[in-house]
């Protein structure tokens, strides 16, 4: 029988992902009290109806000591509700789309974009005098988080601290941890908020041309009977967007430069046609996107694919699996920039709960890339195959690290739209 939590499934799931599509598309967890949800269409059909199936739960799949899946249910740091963002519907999760929809106004991204690429052209200037590097440490966790991190409002002093306390947040969501680790995660977790509600009421007294002053504006409003949002609402808003907007870009960007050690002639047009670049992430994005999947919960009695939920069951939404749906992408397991619906994937969710931050994840993948192909004529995995590992966890998927070699670029030049 299948284990969806044991070591080898977690590092690679695409087998099990096949066989669930296949013979158990809602797949009952032995034992554990939620159910997989493995095939495209189901999956759309449960992001697009949020009445019926509920993102306000509390609850992370959990690895037992006995090796085996639970459900378990969490109190969140900080939040006398659950009720926040990517946790709540209806109204509440408008409102809080709303507020947070302005950090990501067009000048700003604009700003963004500008700063993004030249965080990506110093750190690959330091690949200088050197043919290989671990282009994970060495370029896809410190364009976002330092991108993150100035977004926000945040000291880049902090970033150290920032890195670390986002991994323990994760490792405690990743339902991999031992009971040690989660006493640690909580621990630094507990920090983590304590230092962003410090942050938060330095930014209340002084709301600068950031997330941090949008959020604060929010809740000045709020308090002046306005739409806006509470204060507890707002810190724990800025706890998702930091966790959310490092670790995820991190998993893009390294699926995206491990798919070109595999792509030689894509590698050498991605220099000179923007339409490649494109494609090359959307395609990377449906079959390595890091969000791997989340949680839902039934709010009545419901079928799906001629299975009974009874209400309060809890579902696991499988994007990775959504991805690779033969029904919906022919040649699924293949790498192929021509589809005809390459944007279809579910790599960023569907609907009300479609990712915030897609936009400024495909932004930092493109410059990331953009500023690689400009100094590495070519690049090529650099270990045994076999030795690659992705960071344990059933909610983000992203590589540990990524050593390619580099060779030198004759001569470059901007990305520029192909003629005719």
């Amino acid at each position: 029988m299948w284990n969806p939590v044991a070591p080898d499934i977690v590092e690679h799931p695409h087998p099990f992902w096949a066989w669930l599509r296949r013979e158990s598309p809602v797949h009952p967890v032995a034992g554990a009290g939620y159910f997989l949800i493995s095939r495209y269409d189901d999956v759309l059909h449960v992001s697009r109806d949020s009445q019926t199936y509920s993102s306000e739960l509390r609850a992370i799949v959990q690895r037992d000591d006995a090796g085996r899946a639970r459900l378990l249910q969490t109190r969140i740091v900080g939040q006398p509700q659950a009720r926040v963002l990517g946790v709540a519907d209806g109204e509440v999760h408008a409102s809080h789309r709303r507020v947070v929809g302005r950090t990501f106004s067009p000048s700003r991204m604009e700003r963004m974009s500008r700063l993004a690429l030249e965080i990506a052209e110093r750190c690959v200037a330091r690949f200088e005098g050197t043919n290989r590097v671990d282009v994970v440490a060495a370029l896809a966790i410190p364009l976002p988080l330092e991108l993150t991190t100035r977004l926000l409002g945040l000291p880049l002093e902090d970033q150290p601290a920032l890195q670390i306390w986002t991994d323990h947040a994760l490792r405690m969501a990743g339902g991999l941890a031992s009971e040690e680790e989660l006493a640690e995660d909580l621990a630094q977790t507990t920090a983590f908020h304590a230092y962003l509600e410090r942050r938060f009421d330095e930014a209340m007294a002084h709301p600068g041309d950031d997330v941090l002053g949008d959020l604060a504006r929010a809740v000045r409003d709020a308090e002046r009977g306005e739409a806006g949002v509470a204060r507890w609402e707002a810190v724990a808003i800025l706890f998702q967007l930091v966790v959310g907007g490092i670790e995820t870009t991190v998993g893009l960007i390294s699926a995206a430069i491990h798919h070109a050690t595999h792509q030689p002639e894509l590698w050498s047009r991605m220099r000179d046609e923007l339409e490649v670049v494109a494609s090359f992430i959307e395609e990377t994005i449906r079959l390595d996107g890091p969000a791997i999947g989340n949680l839902r919960r039934t709010t009545r009695d419901t079928e799906l694919a001629g299975c009974s939920l009874p209400e309060g069951s809890t579902v696991a939404l499988l994007w990775g699996s959504a991805n690779r749906d033969e029904s919906q992408f022919p040649r699924a397991e293949c790498f192929e920039l021509d589809r005809p619906n390459i944007k279809a994937h579910l790599g960023f969710g569907l609907g009300k709960h479609f990712c915030l931050g897609a936009a400024l994840a495909r932004m930092e993948t493109r410059v990331a890339l953009q500023a690689l192909r400009a100094v590495a004529g070519g690049i090529a995995l650099d270990c045994d195959p076999a030795e690659l590992r992705h960071k344990p966890s059933m909610g983000i998927r992203r590589l540990q690290s990524l050593p390619v070699s580099i060779s030198p670029q004759k001569s470059a030049a901007p990305c520029r739209p192909r003629s005719g």
